[in-house]
């Protein structure tokens, strides 16, 4: 952990993403009008879009990790029937990309907010 993430918390660490960010067809099979929320944490993006009764196979998720956005595999948040992981179910595939897997006890994203962006 370097100075700056020590001071300020884990948006300055440069080896975990800045945010994430869900992305919704409204129309199925037209990707021409999406809605988008964006989270610091991949678990509250998905408790907040499994509270909306939004099934996880009509979603894409995107980290913006290092200036680029990248796709999620759907794998690492879905389960083979199709649901949402839970909060602690989504520690390791998730953070093992960063480096050694986490739990939800010492996870790298804690002292980040539990705010949703996006429309109402």
């Amino acid at each position: 952990m370097n100075f700056l993430t020590k001071l300020f918390g884990s948006k300055y660490d440069k080896a975990i993403p800045y945010t994430y960010q869900a992305v919704i067809e409204v129309i199925e099979g037209d990707d021409s009008v999406q809605v988008s929320y964006m989270a610091d944490k991949i678990c509250t993006l998905t408790n907040f879009l499994k509270k909306r009764q939004i099934t996880p196979d009509t979603v894409t998720i995107y980290e913006v990790f290092n200036g680029e956005e990248t796709l999620i595999s759907k794998d690492c948040y879905m389960t083979e029937d199709g649901s949402w992981f839970s909060k602690t179910m989504l520690c390791n595939p998730m953070t093992s990309r960063y480096g050694d897997a986490k739990t939800e006890h010492n996870c790298q994203f804690r002292d980040r907010n539990n705010r949703v962006c996006g429309p109402s």
